[in-house]
């Protein structure tokens, strides 16, 4: 996936995320898929490596030391980047 941006660029994220549950169930239940699975993420560009988008929430000045709330996202696991 190409992603035009360079470290510290605003950047808007549509995905799908893994989803989870921790409760008793029937095999029909867990076939039904919830639309909550999708996220939409503004963060600021980090970079992209090993098959993940990396972003972050808050950032400094500088890429010393300076970001704060790291998310690795999985490039295929996303729809959209804006």
């Amino acid at each position: 996936m190409k992603i035009n941006k360079s470290f510290g660029d605003k950047i808007f994220v549509e995905w799908l995320d893994a989803h989870t549950e921790d409760r008793w169930g029937s095999v029909d239940d867990s076939l039904i898929l919830n639309d909550n699975r999708f996220c939409y993420t503004n963060a600021f560009y980090v970079g992209k490596k090993d098959g993940f988008l990396i972003v972050c929430h808050t950032k400094g000045k500088t890429k010393d030391n300076d970001i704060m709330g790291k998310l690795y996202i999985p490039l295929k696991w996303i729809y959209k980047i804006r």
